[in-house]
């Protein structure tokens, strides 16, 4: 080897034990536990390189590794850590599971250790929420936590109901308060659910006792994302997904519509069995409906300031043809410390959402329309109800055979749009005083502006009803009414709150205190309302404005403008929370409110509510040391008492206009009198709620659980009273009722792994309430009816001493007579002869139980998981079977089993076409169980620095129900929030519940 390739053999010698160096680094370091004792036997796994090792008795250990390889730590008990290799000694402190429970869950003006919570507290973070994609966040948290009974609507743009354990009043408001980053509300005013870290829900009367009367319903505490240290972050989230009916109702054909209505009329001829059309109504009106989510956010953080922006936008095509619904979302979230002892904060949101709706009737004209109508005839005009009695078929010259309009023109003919602008935020500030002393000053607010028009084409809708006519003979068959209408609306309104508080901490050796005191003004209900209308506008959308002045009914007589201005509702409220804790073991909080609201009078505007609760943690005591089986065991116990005086003004007074005649030839003049007295003794309705809990870690830390009983008193509920007309001509509002609710809540979760790549949990929930109208004192009440009326104005629902709210009150059928009609109980009052008292109690459309399963796994890149909602014990009303008049169409499961002289048992009565009464057959078990969501997740292996993770996954959002209910859906909320006295529970002119498939990707960089 001569001198030359001596040095090239030296170079690439060299060179070669460089690189193998390079390449074969070791990353070294020791693993430790909380309180710095080393922890043996840690499996150590190099993410990239899939090398694996483990730690010595001395915690330490050694691994092939490249500077930037993630390294896994893991261990059974331990949580599960990923670390960047790099060339320095790693110093890895692994938290023991049930650690966790010293982590933050918000509270009223505050935090706590989740181990230190002394009353019932559900938190939910940001991976959960994000699970089950849909437009508004609550609506995925459905069957996640105990207790919480969330119903939703599929609908564009609607929102969900929630109720927190069970329903406590009858004519208050219902929603929980929702508290966003310090913004008191009533909805989570569009926030996207890109945006939120983590839901804190507020359940018993001694952890929301301190919010006052607006948390009479539950409070859920929502903290928004935020910056964290390190490097710049850019997370990028977005799904696109179809969406369909999850539940049709088949309906009968042309042939079997035909045999119905002639076994109806006692013809054989009047209804052609050979019909040339037969029109799917349900498919008609429906499309398959598309949704898309976009969102970005960038974050960071440092030693002075913390930031986030998130920017996302969401867009529906719903499934009823011409809806629509758009939402932009900017929210902005700051943190600025000016030093240690003074940092500001602000947090902005901005929601603009525009939405086309379209009337849900047409889902109950569809379902009711006779399918021998067509959707249009040879000459484009719209399909009619008509009928010709010659030749049995569908005529355009025919007689009327329903009174039920065509849907697909009822859609073609509907132009309605809405905006709505919503801006909330908050200013808030801290600044230490003195050493464990600090103030805190928050205002938040929200401001919403919206603005709709809704065009009817008075003229073409007649013509749908009438194909044989045309534009002149409108003029003179109808000379008086308008061409078309043009309503618009304006509204705005307000709501601001301000809290200002001191916190007191500190720790005395084995003794732990923290007080709490302060104040808080809240001002709602503050807005108006502005309605206009006009009449006979030009068609072009471009016209479609008004003219609000005093001239508007010159140009367009008939016109009509209206201005109304909410009042005020103002809430003043001193409150103060003290929170001890001995040695890690016993722990005390007890709370006072003091509060006023303005729409009562006089001293009756104030109230105090306390609240107080103690904790036991058995497992720190010394003899539950050696129980290995039990690694935390905590009971609690609470009371509190929260005032409700939320939704209307009870104190309005009313007047109405009167001719009073003076002098000794009268002479009639102008004046008013007042319509309604006023009881000046109207207070709060006040929820009194103890609560007994235990929560608990065993099994080496592997199951966690939560059991809660709970038993919720509403006294001096606000009910409207009829007395004699001499002292009041309307209803009187006093407090004279009380409503129970009583209920237990158990929650379960088991995490466990296999090997280092497979981990798993089975989790669920289940809760029980038992909901009673169970006093009611003034001898002046009876019975409320409920305003969820069904057909010929017959109501369904009562509000009645021993009984459920949102009960149905209905006539009990007992069976058919010989010629097939319903054989009614009319003794129920022991008196011969059908009347309103011979209505029985059906059953309620609260459910007396709900649960939720919740399974996933983990597979090296692979993530699984499945979330399922249950409910049962409540029942459902088929509002649009029990509407059902001459010669509208029936479910195709009727014709399959009804009555006949040789089928005298059947389910069904015999054909007919009368109005029918609602009664027990109208009534259906409404338990459900659905499979909420199933997601299958995919991570993309590493292979950019720059990149920090790229999931892509697909969902199946409520893929599957089980249910005996035969309409749509079991899920009704009706229009009012859930009110028990309307349309909850009633299926009618409602939103099926949907189904869809959806493909997204979470990045970030």
């Amino acid at each position: 080897m001569n001198m030359k390739n001596y040095i090239h053999f030296i170079v690439f010698l060299i060179t070669t034990i460089f690189f193998s160096q390079i390449n074969a680094q070791e990353a070294k370091g020791k693993v430790i536990d909380n309180d710095g004792l080393p922890i043996p036997s840690v499996n150590v796994v190099n993410q990239n390189s899939k090398s694996s090792t483990a730690t010595d008795l001395d915690g330490s250990f050694s691994i092939s590794a490249k500077v930037g390889d993630k390294l896994k730590f893991s261990m059974v008990g331990f949580e599960t850590i990923t670390l960047l290799a790099s060339t320095s000694f790693l110093n890895v402190t692994l938290l023991e599971v049930s650690k966790i429970l010293d982590e933050v869950v918000v509270v009223g003006y505050g935090t706590k250790k989740k181990g230190a919570i002394t009353g019932s507290v559900s938190q939910i973070k940001s991976a959960d929420i994000l699970k089950n994609p849909g437009q508004s966040a609550i609506q995925s948290i459905q069957g996640k936590a105990a207790g919480v009974n969330i119903v939703t609507n599929d609908e564009p743009g609607a929102n969900p109901t929630i109720v927190i354990r069970g329903l406590g009043t009858i004519l208050g408001a219902r929603s929980p308060l929702y508290v966003i980053d310090g913004v008191e509300s009533t909805s989570l005013n569009g926030l996207s659910a890109n945006d939120i870290a983590s839901f804190d829900i507020l359940k018993d009367a001694s952890s929301l006792a301190i919010y006052g009367q607006k948390g009479a319903n539950g409070v859920v505490i929502v903290t928004t994302k935020k910056g964290k240290k390190g490097k710049v972050t850019i997370s990028y989230d977005a799904f696109y997904g179809q969406k369909d009916i999850l539940k049709k109702v088949k309906m009968a054909d042309s042939y079997r519509y035909a045999y119905y209505n002639n076994t109806a009329l006692g013809s054989s001829s009047f209804y052609n069995f050979n019909q040339p059309v037969n029109t799917n109504w349900l498919d008609e009106i429906t499309r398959k409906g598309e949704v898309t989510n976009n969102a970005i956010s960038i974050s960071g953080a440092n030693d002075m300031i913390s930031y986030y922006l998130g920017v996302s936008n969401y867009t529906e095509k719903g499934i009823l043809l011409g809806t629509e619904f758009k939402r932009n979302n900017i929210v902005n979230k700051n943190e600025y410390k000016f030093s240690e002892k003074f940092k500001v904060t602000q947090f902005v949101s901005l929601s603009i959402a525009d939405n086309t709706p379209k009337p849900l009737s047409a889902f109950t004209n569809a379902y009711k329309q006779s399918p021998i109508v067509p959707v249009r005839y040879a000459n484009g005009r719209f399909g009619a109800p008509l009928v010709n009695p010659l030749t049995g078929l569908n005529d355009i010259t025919g007689q009327v055979m329903n009174n039920v309009g065509n849907p697909v023109a009822q859609l073609f003919n509907t132009y309605e749009k809405n905006k709505n602008v919503t801006l909330f935020g908050s200013l808030g500030a801290e600044l230490k005083l003195i050493n464990n002393l600090k103030f805190n000053t928050n205002f938040g607010a929200t401001a919403d502006w919206g603005k709709g028009y809704t065009f009817t084409p008075n003229r073409e809708l007649y013509l749908t009803q009438n194909p044989s006519l045309n534009a002149d003979d409108y003029a003179i068959q109808r000379p008086k009414d308008p061409i078309n209408t043009l309503q618009q609306r304006r509204s705005d309104s307000y709501i601001w709150n301000w809290d200002n508080f001191l916190t007191y901490k500190k720790d005395f050796g084995l003794h732990n205190l923290t007080v709490v005191a302060g104040m808080s003004r809240t001002t709602s209900n503050n807005g108006e309302v502005l309605n206009g209308t006009r009449l006979n506008v030009p068609e072009q959308t471009n016209y479609w404005y008004l003219d609000i002045s005093n001239q508007n009914n010159i140009i367009a007589p008939g016109s009509v403008v209206s201005n109304n201005h909410s009042n005020p509702r103002v809430s003043i409220a001193y409150f103060t929370r003290l929170e001890y804790e001995y040695n890690n073991k016993y722990l005390l909080s007890g709370s006072i409110r003091r509060e006023g609201i303005s729409v009562f009078q006089g001293d009756k505007k104030w109230g105090v509510f306390p609240a107080i609760s103690a904790g036991w943690i058995v497992s720190n005591e010394n003899f539950l040391k050696d129980v290995k089986i039990i690694n935390s065991l905590k009971i609690r116990a609470g009371y509190g008492e929260v005032g409700n005086g939320n939704g209307p003004s009870f104190n309005n007074i009313t007047f109405s206009n009167i001719q009073y005649p003076f002098g000794i030839n009268p002479v009639s003049q102008p004046g008013n009198y007042v319509r309604n007295a006023v009881d000046p003794n109207l207070t709060w309705e006040t929820m009194k709620e103890f609560d007994f809990g235990l929560d608990f870690t065993i099994l080496n830390n592997h199951l966690t659980g939560t059991i809660d009983y709970y038993n919720r008193k509403a006294d001096d509920i606000i009910l409207p009273l009829s007395i004699p007309k001499v002292l009041s001509e309307e209803n009187v509002f006093i407090n004279s009722g009380v409503v129970t609710n009583k209920g237990l809540e158990f929650t379960v979760r088991y995490d466990n792994k296999i090997g280092d790549n497979f981990n798993y949990y089975v989790g669920g929930n289940f809760s029980t309430n038992k909901n009673e109208v169970s006093e009611i004192t003034s001898p002046y009440f009876r019975n409320l009816p409920g305003s969820g009326n069904t057909n010929n104005g017959e109501y369904t629902k009562l509000v009645k001493l021993g009984a459920p709210l949102g009960s149905f009150y209905v006539f009990e059928l007992l069976g058919y007579n010989s010629d097939g009609e319903p054989i009614f109980n009319e003794m129920v009052d022991g008196i011969a002869g059908l009347n309103d008292n011979d209505r029985i109690n059906a059953g309620s459309y609260i459910p007396t139980y709900t649960y939720g399963i919740n399974i996933g796994m983990n597979y090296k890149n692979f993530d699984f998981s499945v979330d399922t909602y249950g409910v049962g014990g409540n029942k459902i009303y088929n509002g649009k079977k029990a509407q059902r008049f001459v010669g509208e169409n029936v479910e195709s499961a009727v014709l399959d089993n009804f009555w006949t002289p040789s089928t005298p048992n059947a389910l069904n009565p015999k054909p007919f076409n009368a109005v029918p009464r609602p009664s027990t057959y109208y009534i259906e078990d409404g338990s459900y169980l659905r499979i909420n969501n199933i997601t299958l997740g995919y991570t993309v292996p590493k292979i950019m620095n720059t990149i920090d993770k790229v999931r892509i996954y697909i969902t199946a959002t409520n893929p599957f129900i089980f249910t005996n209910y035969s309409g749509f859906s079991p899920e009704i909320s009706g229009s009012d929030n859930g009110n028990p006295l309307q349309g909850a529970g009633i299926e009618l002119d409602a939103y099926p519940t949907n189904k869809s498939l959806l493909f997204g990707v979470n990045a970030s960089f």
